[in-house]
């Protein structure tokens, strides 16, 4: 099976750079924001992860902490060992895979972007454990996620994020991904 990156990658790049003009779109959710209390947030995602029907890819520590504490049969999940920058204790959960990478802050690489396409097209529950940062993987994630799956993540000091991945959420994280800095 060709790799969806040598649909956004150029041939020679291992990574795409985000433009600065970029950082402020995506500071916006690319979902519904959930700002409860942590509790609310746990049964909101407790409730997410029973009824959806796709799959679930959750994309940060404190985030994937709690979704792994409801065992989803499948998730994949994205950490990176950090929360707002500062080292937290390495999220663990219960998978039958761990796969480690590398992605650089700002980036997405062709290695990260490869491994969390590999871990979704699995169907088994997936660690994916980036060594650098994973803030810019929930953008892969929604791309390389089929419509139906659903994309978690962190959006610091406001709560967390819901993408119920459609055409036009992945329409938009392509967009984004084609005109981020190729590196080569």
């Amino acid at each position: 099976m060709r790799s969806r990156s040598s649909e956004v990658f150029p041939p020679d790049a291992r990574a795409l750079r985000l433009r600065e003009e970029q950082r402020q779109l995506l500071k916006r959710p690319l979902g519904r924001l959930i700002r409860d209390t942590p509790d609310e947030v746990r049964r909101g995602l407790e409730a997410l992860v029973t009824e959806r029907r796709g799959p679930l890819i959750v994309v940060g520590d404190v985030v994937s902490l709690t979704v792994s504490k409801l065992a989803p049969e499948r998730a994949v999940y994205v950490t990176d060992g950090r929360t707002l920058r500062e080292a937290t204790s390495e999220v663990r959960p219960e998978v039958d895979l761990v796969v480690r990478c590398r992605n650089e802050p700002g980036t997405i690489s062709r290695e990260a972007f490869e491994a969390i396409g590999d871990a979704i097209r699995s169907g088994k529950r997936v660690h994916v454990v980036v060594e650098g940062e994973e803030d810019l993987l929930a953008l892969a994630a929604v791309y390389l996620s089929p419509v139906g799956g659903i994309v978690v993540y962190g959006q610091p000091g406001e709560g967390v994020v819901v993408v119920e991945v459609n055409e036009e959420v992945k329409a938009f994280a392509e967009s984004v991904l084609r005109s981020m800095v190729p590196e080569l």
